[in-house]
């Protein structure tokens, strides 16, 4: 390592615990680097960086030499180091080697640097999601969800309409009016949208067979057997062992495979079978409300959300992606984190408080119509937005100490964000990354504070309340960001 260090940085929270998932990595990464490099790639060493394994890869162009690259790693974290061979090295050049380091880090830290297909299945339930086989139901969604400018359409001919009738000063309160119809039905319209099995005490198991594999052959094995053939393949599996009553076994899902010409050596089969809905009551019983319904919803985005305003207008929607995520002990965690809305009504909190929000940025105005047409209108816009989203945030914030404190895993909270908030890490990083999450338009605060705040109450053990401990901690950690941004 004879180059001059130009590039040094740290990811955090890649997990490299197990010896198996080191091998992996350093395999794939070496893949990575060689596909991209080919014949610029001169060589490959495993080397020792500061008491830490590692790789040193020695890229070329067509002068020669031209950078040399270490990868070394922990149990819990990445260091990359990029330096110049020689001078006058490109901007370019570095930024690409960047970009590649930190997209191919990223990929392997949300898969593990494998590809995955996975079937879902839930006894006594369709085994196609009907939302897949429905028409209209796609074409709702296609209408609603994927076409912004017929949405964006719809809201202008609609306040237009409520202004000609009710004029320039009541057309706010109407709108706002208008919306409480759509938050009352939000328990059924998501669902609805995004719901493709329900579960309830007679339906209460998901089973998820995946197929992991090296991701070149899993690209290949996608359009050859599992996208053309899967709803052929998931039938099968399941008229062959949940169909009669028995469990799937893996010498089930391998022989299948075999006969589509996938060898039982080029992939991995996990089997899970998750009591869905004896986690929701579970988790519900210790916040003291009622299981809401619970909808499975097959998409690959990990995501869990409560829709609705409480009480017995509310409803729950898990996506399979977080299923094939997270263990169980996490999957409590995040619907803890859920349920706490549902017991607070957050749905209503955050209605109040944008209605409050809108109604003063509107009236303010028209009031002073005229300072509203300078750049003066543009910061109050900004700052007005950006306050209530600071708000909303400490609402999120509250949301994530009841879970912590009421199903007693905030360890688990944290490992689950960390699964599935990778992404925003690396944007926080820096100071300046973790400053622009919390100035964001986004509800939840910046991932990396969810973490520490939790990682916190678990060596503590508790908080002392989590109104005060969210909004506290979060103004301190907010504030505390910004001098260290005006410091650099």
């Amino acid at each position: 390592m004879l180059g001059l260090p130009i590039v040094e940085r740290e990811l955090p929270y890649i997990d490299l615990r197990d010896d198996a998932v080191r091998r992996r990595f350093e395999e794939f990464l070496s893949n990575v680097v060689a596909e991209t490099y080919g014949r610029y790639l001169s060589g490959v060493l495993n080397v020792n960086y500061m008491g830490m394994p590692g790789l040193l890869f020695y890229l070329d162009d067509e002068e020669g030499p031209l950078l040399e690259v270490l990868v070394a790693y922990s149990e819990d974290r990445v260091r990359y180091r990029i330096s110049l061979v020689r001078p006058f090295v490109s901007e370019a050049v570095v930024q690409r080697v960047i970009r590649l380091l930190e997209g191919a880090l990223r990929f392997f830290a949300e898969t593990g640097g494998m590809g995955a297909a996975y079937f879902v299945f839930v006894p006594g339930r369709q085994l196609i999601p009907p939302r897949a086989e429905s028409r209209a139901k796609r074409a709702l969604q296609s209408l609603f969800l994927s076409n912004l400018v017929f949405l964006f359409a719809v809201s202008i001919a609609f306040s237009y309409a409520i202004y000609m009738l009710f004029g320039p000063h009541y057309t706010p309160i109407v709108l706002i009016l208008s919306q409480i119809p759509i938050m009352l039905a939000s328990y059924k319209i998501v669902p609805l949208m995004m719901g493709d099995w329900r579960l309830d005490s007679a339906h209460r198991y998901v089973y998820l067979v995946g197929l992991k594999m090296p991701i070149e052959r899993y690209q290949e094995l996608l359009q050859k057997v599992f996208l053309p053939r899967r709803y052929e393949l998931k039938r099968r599996l399941y008229s062959a062992s949940l169909g009669r009553g028995e469990e799937i076994s893996e010498e089930l899902v391998r022989s299948l495979l075999a006969e589509y010409g996938v060898a039982p050596e080029e992939y991995e089969v996990e089997i899970r079978k998750i009591d869905l809905y004896g986690i929701v009551e579970r988790v519900a019983r210790r916040f003291g409300v009622s299981a809401p319904p619970v909808y499975l919803s097959n998409i690959v985005l990990p995501n869990a959300a409560a829709s609705g305003v409480g009480w017995r207008l509310t409803s729950l929607v898990v996506t399979t992606g977080l299923l094939s995520r997270l263990d169980e002990e996490e999957l409590e965690a995040v619907i803890g984190h859920e349920l706490s809305h549902v017991k607070r009504h957050d749905v209503v909190t955050f209605f109040i408080l944008s209605s409050a929000e809108y109604l003063t940025r509107v009236y303010v105005a028209l009031l002073f119509w005229p300072l509203f047409m300078t750049f003066l209108g543009f910061i109050y816009f900004w700052l007005s937005l950006t306050v209530f989203f600071i708000i909303a945030k400490f609402v999120e914030a509250r949301a994530d100490i009841d879970s912590a404190l009421i199903v007693g895993r905030p360890a688990k909270l944290a490992s689950a964000l960390r699964k599935i908030g990778f992404r925003h890490l690396l944007i926080e990083r820096s100071i300046g990354g973790r400053l622009m999450a919390w100035l964001r338009w986004d509800p939840h605060p910046p991932v990396s504070y969810r973490i520490e705040k939790l990682e916190e109450l678990a060596r503590r053990g508790g908080a002392r309340g989590a109104w005060s401990e969210a909004v506290s901690s979060c103004i301190s950690d907010l504030l505390r960001t910004f001098k260290l941004a005006l410091a650099i």
